[in-house]
């Protein structure tokens, strides 16, 4: 597992470009830090081996599919950016390792932009770190598709909340190309726009109440959802260990920082990070409330972890001194909590060079008909 270790010691590294006084050479440092890692990471997702991850042999086989001609239309319907930009690909003689790059290289530039814009840019490299240890392994070693959506829906709600009306909802638009499941977030970003500032606390108790409903009407909910498009895979089989009852240390971390957020840091708060405040106890709630299906439960946690993430960056904006080298050493510790936790969702890294041919499946000895696109 050393290679990952090495990528977590790359992007680690830059951490230290928060603590420069001058603003110039920070910044020319922040902008050579992330070109390195964009690359390196970037190359490091595209290049990996099928052996690597749960769904690379799933898009391999969809990108073949459409290489093919062979697609069925819901291979085309199911997400339309992935069919287009592998129909693109295809036809410029590519393999699927290059679509694999180019959303990786997607998603981090999209990670990096919120991670910039969301919080103080003096600390974007501490941000991206913690990002990056929450979601690299997840999403842009596995869940591609997804690893672009996800920092683009926040990116949108960042501009919704900064008035930039027209591109916030372009924007969304276009992570719902990318991704179907950040249709979870439309009612943020509806509320936005209408006007709403979530001022008071209310809005975060509201979620307790709304929860214990939804928890009563938990027969009549799933009954309903199991029909609906994306959600049904999850409910009707599609995910994994989905008898687990998931109540853990994870959601009592969310439960304490949102605790934090809300009684201490509340009246110092503007809109993006009330409503960052906000998300986050609504993937915390959606996580309780479907903690019985792990795949649907940690699903709607992640679309809303970088908001987490950012409510832990807001604790850093509070502190100096001492004390705020020592936060920032405790939130080191806790990103490399959360990447080795992740580590659980990949094998040992290897090449594509090392393909096992058992393994790579031509796509033309595959029935198209059984193909399971990943989710």
């Amino acid at each position: 597992m050393m290679p990952y270790f090495l990528i977590y010691a790359l992007v680690a590294a830059g951490i230290f470009i928060c603590f420069l006084d001058d603003t110039p050479v920070r910044r020319a440092a922040q902008s050579f830090y992330f070109v390195v890692v964009l690359i390196s990471l970037a190359g490091f997702a595209g290049m990996r081996s099928p052996a690597v991850d749960r769904d690379f042999q799933e898009y391999d086989l969809w990108f073949n599919a459409i290489k093919s001609g062979a697609a069925p239309p819901l291979a085309w319907m199911r997400d339309p950016a992935f069919a287009i930009i592998s129909y693109i690909f295809s036809r410029l003689a590519l393999p699927y390792s290059a679509v694999a790059f180019f959303y990786a290289a997607l998603g981090l530039i999209a990670t990096w932009k919120f991670a910039r814009a969301a919080f103080v840019p003096r600390w974007a490299t501490l941000f991206f770190y913690l990002l990056f240890c929450q979601y690299y392994i997840v999403l842009e070693m596995t869940q591609i598709r997804a690893a672009v959506a996800i920092p683009l829906m926040a990116g949108s709600l960042y501009l919704a909340c900064e008035g930039r009306r027209r591109h916030a909802i372009g924007l969304y638009l276009i992570a719902l190309v990318f991704h179907f499941s950040v249709i979870v977030a439309l009612p943020l970003l509806v509320m936005i726009l209408v006007g709403v500032r979530f001022r008071s606390r209310a809005w975060l108790f509201s979620l307790v109440v709304a929860g214990a409903v939804a928890a009563v009407a938990m027969t009549r909910i799933i009954d309903f959802i199991s029909g609906l498009y994306r959600l049904s895979e999850f409910l009707n089989g599609g995910a994994e260990e989905n008898d687990l009852r998931v109540i853990s240390w994870y959601a009592l971390a969310h439960l304490f920082t949102l605790a934090v957020a809300a009684l201490i840091l509340w009246k110092n708060l503007n809109l993006h990070q009330r409503m960052a405040t906000l998300a986050c106890g609504i993937g915390l709630t959606l996580f309780l409330l479907f903690g019985w299906n792990t795949g649907l439960a940690t699903r709607f946690l992640y679309l809303f972890d970088l908001y987490w993430l950012l409510i832990m960056m807001m604790v850093l904006e509070k502190l100096k001194g001492e004390a705020r080298i020592l936060y920032v050493t405790l939130l080191i510790f806790v990103g490399f909590g959360l990447y080795c936790k992740s580590l659980q969702y990949v094998d040992p890294y290897s090449t594509f060079k090392g393909w096992d041919a058992i393994l790579h499946i031509p796509y033309h000895r595959f029935p198209v008909h059984a193909m399971r696109l990943p989710l």
